[in-house]
């Protein structure tokens, strides 16, 4: 059990340490401004992509339950 919470501490601890690095080392210091637009564009990708894949994943267990979420592509099942 305290390993978990080791864990879950680091983890937490960690998330104000990347928000540091990435503003003070990649957007002020690094002074190259396409460097952040990388960086920016590829979270965007990486948190469409995992809402995507958890929309799917809900709608399917969802859907095992008798609960229909709306298709996203218009290629839902015809009645």
């Amino acid at each position: 059990m305290m390993a978990l919470i080791d864990f879950v501490s680091r983890l937490v601890g960690d998330v104000g340490r990347f928000v540091d690095i990435f503003l003070n080392d990649l957007i002020l210091g690094a002074g190259d401004p396409l460097s952040a637009l990388l960086v920016v564009v590829g979270q965007v990708l990486l948190i469409s992509a995992v809402a995507v894949l958890g929309y799917a994943a809900v709608g399917a267990l969802l859907g095992e339950i008798g609960v229909d979420l709306p298709a996203l592509g218009g290629r839902g099942r015809s009645e």
